[in-house]
């Protein structure tokens, strides 16, 4: 998984990977909190809920590897968020908890966009739901580009 993922520290939310079934292109994941992670002190102070972008940061990394699986990408590619559809939170997080991420039904477009169908369960409720959308980067940045001239009467300046 970590030749997958180069998340480190505080945004590695999958501990491991529980069930892969390659025939059937589907990935599971996991995340293990305690009583205390690190966000709780500040979403909500006595009531710590995990944050939604957490969320979708661990089923966008299970999505990530899932991809990585089966359509021939380098492992070691960088897949960034390319966008959202359909999101959907059904349910909350409370820590001590573990949380399932769950990825299937990959679509790959061309050689640079994916489109995976992920959940995340937490205590076997579905807390969230959405379509994730990856795309490829570039290994290297692109070249810096000489920066716009405002035209006369433009009206940008």
């Amino acid at each position: 998984i970590r030749a997958c993922l180069p998340h480190a520290e505080y945004f590695r939310l999958l501990d491991g990977v529980c069930h892969y079934d390659a025939e059937r292109k589907i990935a599971i994941g996991y995340k293990d909190w305690e009583k205390d992670p690190w966000w709780a002190a500040g979403h909500v102070p006595g009531r710590p809920l995990m944050p939604g972008v957490l969320m979708i940061e661990g089923a966008a990394q299970i999505a990530t590897f899932l991809v990585k699986q089966v359509s021939g990408w380098a492992k070691d590619a960088m897949i960034g968020l390319a966008g959202l559809d359909d999101v959907r939170i059904r349910g909350q997080v409370v820590p001590p908890a573990r949380v399932h991420f769950v990825a299937g039904n990959p679509q790959i477009s061309g050689r640079r966009l994916a489109k995976i169908q992920t959940q995340v369960f937490c205590n076997g409720a579905m807390t969230m739901e959405m379509t994730v959308m990856g795309v490829m980067l570039l290994t290297e940045p692109p070249a810096a580009r000489a920066p716009a001239r405002c035209r006369a009467g433009s009206g940008c300046c």
